[in-house]
């Protein structure tokens, strides 16, 4: 094992750990907190959900473990199957960046609607459709795969997942970077569209001489929640760029392991960051370490005490001055 996978190895594990815990916290303060549990919060929860999925299989359990030892130990099939669907999974965060869009341009222009079209039914509706639209996509491909023994694997040299043995599998299964690049380009797009038309509703809002201390802190609350969706957004965008075009720009295996494996897995661990840093109920997570910072400087409090009466009557036994 040369000294690159090693060093890729570490920071595999410690962005994964580090992205994972991220993700964990949000889910965490979802079933914590005080607040509503409302369709906005639900969607950032399967996000955070699917984000652990893509940074355990993909990163932690597989990734990982094959650039350490540089050698691919798991079935081809099982490789395959763990590469495919999490891309699935993936593309489902992507999907999501316009339904939050949405559900934000519908709060601002359709308040008095918002509940009905954006209530939890609906949303778990829309949600169950996409993933299972996704699992669709996923078995379908698998197949298409397996019937004609195309498998693929993660190289720890190239850092790449290319075929087993192409069989003509590339041209069999073609991949257009472009599309793949394209996609991406144009939910940002719409979520951009959304997003603007969201912010000028809020500037609006904000600046009318009607607003008073309750308005603004609304004005305030969709402002912040504007910045998270597009800061969420720009990062899939990044990651398709990355991957499928500046890849190409060096043959250096240091740049294909940050631009194929760093990037996509930093997207996930980043998302996570940010809806944790959004969150308005971070304050659950503060009064949680309150706490136990409490508890143990009670326990800290009561261990000097003890030691200070064991002490006390040491001194006082004869013979002890």
């Amino acid at each position: 094992m040369d000294f690159l996978n090693k060093i890729a190895s570490v920071l595999v594990l410690l962005n994964g750990l580090l992205g994972s815990g991220f993700n964990i916290l949000v889910i965490y303060i979802y079933f914590n907190g005080s607040q509503d549990k409302n369709s906005f919060n639900f969607i950032c929860l399967t996000r955070a959900i699917n984000n652990i999925i893509v940074l355990a299989f993909n990163f932690l359990l597989l990734t990982f473990p094959v650039v350490l030892i540089s050698e691919n130990f798991y079935p081809a099939i099982i490789e395959t199957v763990i590469i495919t669907s999490t891309i699935n999974v993936y593309l489902v965060n992507q999907i999501q960046t316009v339904a939050i869009a949405l559900n934000r341009f519908i709060a601002l222009y359709l308040p008095f609607r918002y509940k009905t079209l954006c209530s939890n039914q609906v949303t778990w509706v829309i949600m169950g459709v996409l993933y299972a639209q996704r699992g669709y996509e996923t078995f379908t491909k698998l197949y298409s795969f397996i019937s004609i023994d195309c498998l693929i694997r993660f190289d720890s040299d190239t850092f790449f997942t290319p075929f087993v043995e192409d069989k003509n599998c590339s041209t069999a299964l073609p991949v257009d970077s472009n599309l793949i690049v394209l996609m991406p380009s144009i939910f940002l797009s719409i979520s951009v569209i959304l997003n603007l038309l969201t912010f000028a509703k809020i500037l609006i809002f904000y600046f009318s001489n009607n607003s008073n201390s309750e308005s603004t802190s609304l004005a305030r609350k969709n402002i912040r929640l504007f910045f998270q969706t597009v800061f969420q957004d720009s990062l899939f965008l990044i990651d398709a760029v990355f991957t499928f075009k500046l890849s190409k720009l060096s043959d250096s295996r240091l740049w294909a392991f940050v631009s194929t494996v760093f990037v996509w897995e930093s997207i996930h661990t980043l998302d996570g960051l940010i809806m944790l840093m959004f969150s308005d109920r971070i304050s659950v997570l503060r009064a949680k370490f309150a706490r136990i910072l409490d508890r143990d400087n009670q326990v800290s409090s009561s261990s000097w005490m003890g030691r200070s009466r064991r002490a006390v009557g040491a001194s006082s036994l004869p013979g002890v001055a």
